[in-house]
């Protein structure tokens, strides 16, 4: 017998959805705690700016 796909279809799409939100949730969880630890460095006066990053940064935004 011939089993309908639909079905497995949507739970294979409920699925990847769960992990796509899973994932962004780690990813913001991890962006706030280097968030926080910026802003603790910054404090402290422990901060260090790497100016050759920050340059080729700004190059890459403004050149694309």
């Amino acid at each position: 017998m011939i089993r309908k796909i639909s079905i497995g279809f949507k739970t294979f799409v409920s699925t990847q959805q769960n992990e796509t939100k899973k994932t962004q949730k780690n990813q913001e969880v991890q962006k706030l705690s280097r968030v926080e630890e910026i802003k603790q460095q910054i404090q402290k006066g422990e901060y260090k700016i790497d100016l050759r990053k920050t340059a080729e940064a700004m190059a890459k935004a403004l050149l694309f």
